[in-house]
């Protein structure tokens, strides 16, 4: 390298920006959730838990959960584990699922489809600092209302768009089973990112996350004696839908 860049002080600056271009570039490909802008996934030994993010992988044998991404709101040993699809939204106005609801009128709120249970219920998130009256916190300042009178409370005092989701439905899995999903190789657990949940531009969330995520599977040993077969996935998607209870 010396006798390459020779000994003045020009050529020798441009070559150590010539290395650490190079290096970067090295960096980049081992990790390509750098490139993405956000945080690495999760490690292997990493157990679901509330305010965690799921990514579905190419070989997700459920429709339901094709290209998803999911928040996950409750994680309990006993009863399994629950949370919102955060990357499908409808065309369907919130006002019209709340047309009591005056502040909405002049709102151009969608609702999201949040997964196969219950798909008429409703679920909303919002940013904010605290959590506001009837909200407990998932995850820094994503709240989850946990009351209709929490829901009209948010839009009377006039929570922006950008900062507010309402969800039909919501994912469920029973004891256990998220947890084997996982292990099989059909999610891959992700940090919590609220920027990610609230996100503007939803069809570009599971490529981007996905590409981090595939990079991290490239990187893991093969999990002794599993193949990812047909009837592995169906037999996942028959239970998947499960309320948590």
């Amino acid at each position: 390298m010396t006798a390459a860049c020779g000994s003045r002080p020009v050529v020798r600056a441009v070559c150590a920006v010539a290395v650490l271009v190079l290096l970067v570039a090295l960096e980049g490909s081992r990790r390509p959730w750098a490139r993405a802008g956000v945080g690495p996934p999760a490690g292997p030994k990493a157990r679901p838990a509330k305010g965690k993010m799921l990514v579905s992988g190419h070989g997700l044998g459920d429709p339901n959960f094709a290209e998803a991404v999911v928040l996950l709101l409750a994680v309990d040993e006993d009863n399994g584990a629950m949370g919102v699809i955060v990357n499908q939204p409808t065309p369907i106005k919130l006002g019209a699922i709340l047309p009591e609801s005056k502040p909405l009128a002049d709102r151009g709120d969608r609702v999201w489809r949040g997964g196969p249970v219950l798909p008429t219920s409703l679920l909303v998130l919002v940013r904010a600092k605290s959590p506001p009256a009837g909200a407990e916190t998932v995850f820094e300042d994503v709240q989850m209302l946990t009351s209709r009178d929490a829901v009209r409370r948010s839009l009377a005092g006039h929570t922006p768009r950008d900062r507010l989701r309402a969800y039909a439905g919501h994912a469920g899995w029973g004891p256990g089973q998220l947890e084997a999903e996982i292990e099989r190789g059909d999610w891959t657990l992700m940090p919590g990112d609220a920027a990610i949940v609230f996100s503007d531009a939803p069809e570009k969330v599971w490529p981007k996350l996905i590409e981090r995520a595939e990079g991290q599977w490239t990187r893991r040993p093969a999990l002794p004696g599993y193949h990812h077969s047909d009837s592995t996935a169906a037999a996942g998607s028959s239970a998947r839908g499960r309320s948590s209870g």
